[in-house]
């Protein structure tokens, strides 16, 4: 295991252990961080911070699994599934936290106050917390990208172009079309709201330059997942790293399925009766359909990426492994030393065994 492998991971646990404690001192009744607990009900309180206390934990199990022994024997689904999300919802904090001091440090942005009755935190808890989740984004994600490399390298390794399209390629084209032109539009929609487009949110409703920054992450992160996956099933560019799309992918649809899935629960609640809460200004309607749409697109790009790495295990297991965009052999892996040679190495996980050169 590579030293730097150990170190993300480890700081990864780190980050996101300071963010567990805050929240179980929280949970117990404490109010470290916090200047006035407004008026939210004991209940709803505890159950908020529980959840995302809750989530921190499985980043702190996916980072272990990432740098200890066992984690190169648990069943693939347990590590792919949380890894795939995780990154992809910590990503965005990992450029908006440091832009928003910058913001803050220039005058031209100031954090709103707490809405009445909601609970306000002392300034220095939003360093802490979002500070977590820049240390936590960085460290999961290299420890997650070396983590795949030593465990999954024949298949990651290489080009777009040396493994051939599968059996399944006629039902990924078709389904990778449809979520990259339904994230392509969602992201010209949060486009247009940095330009001044009003489609979508309330009426007077102002986006101020955080909101406009955050609606320009949004936005790359959807296109990112929507020109990645394209990429790999249409085997765009044969020559580039197949890693290059693959992580422009994960990030992408990873932060598309976790912001989606998260948003649910605030939309199918009913209010108490009162106006439907929705975020940043938009009209509940348009809310509401947007999270549903990034929920679809999200999902239907992963599931495409999971059958499309699933077959290149198999087709590279049995040797399938094409030119390289050149007409010639490119290798699965860079030899290391010695003379060239064959063997059967096992793709844990993704099927069968690999012939390689190393």
């Amino acid at each position: 295991m590579s030293r730097g492998r150990t170190a993300a991971g480890w700081t990864a646990v780190g980050a996101a252990a300071v963010y567990v404690a805050l929240k179980g001192d929280w949970v117990a009744g404490g109010t470290v961080g916090i200047s006035d607990l407004g008026d939210v009900p004991r209940g709803d309180w505890v159950m908020d911070n529980l959840v995302t206390g809750g989530l921190a934990v499985v980043g702190v199990a996916v980072a272990l699994a990432a740098i200890r022994p066992w984690g190169m024997r648990v069943p693939v689904w347990l590590v792919a599934v949380p890894m795939w999300v995780g990154a992809g919802l910590l990503a965005p904090f990992v450029v908006l936290t440091p832009a928003a001091a910058a913001l803050r440090a220039a005058g031209w942005w100031q954090p709103p106050p707490a809405a009445p009755g909601d609970p306000a935190l002392r300034p220095w808890t939003f360093v802490v917390v979002y500070g977590s989740f820049v240390v936590l984004g960085v460290g999961l994600a290299v420890a997650l990208l070396l983590y795949a490399r030593d465990r999954f390298r024949p298949v990651v390794a290489g080009t777009v172009g040396q493994v051939p399209r599968g059996l399944t390629h006629a039902a990924q084209a078709p389904l990778a079309w449809l979520a990259a032109v339904l994230a392509a539009g969602l992201a010209a929609l949060r486009l247009s709201w940095v330009l001044g487009g009003t489609a979508g949110l309330r009426p007077g409703a102002g986006r101020d330059a955080w909101l406009r920054l955050q609606d320009t992450v949004t936005a790359a992160q959807f296109l990112c997942a929507a020109i990645g996956l394209l990429v790999l099933v249409h085997r765009w560019g044969p020559r580039r790293r197949f890693a290059v799309p693959l992580v422009a992918t994960w990030l992408g649809a990873g932060g598309m399925v976790a912001g989606g899935f998260l948003s649910m629960p605030a939309i199918l609640t009913d209010g108490d009766g009162g106006p439907r809460w929705a975020a940043q200004g938009q009209t509940f309607t348009g809310y509401a359909t947007g999270t549903f749409l990034t929920c679809v697109a999200g999902a239907l790009i992963s599931v495409v990426a999971l059958f499309l790495l699933v077959e290149r295990g198999g087709l590279i297991g049995r040797g399938a492994v094409g030119a390289g965009g050149a007409g010639q052999q490119v290798p699965l892996l860079v030899p290391v030393g010695g003379e060239p040679r064959r063997d059967p190495v096992p793709v844990p996980g993704l099927g069968g065994t690999a012939g390689h050169r190393q």
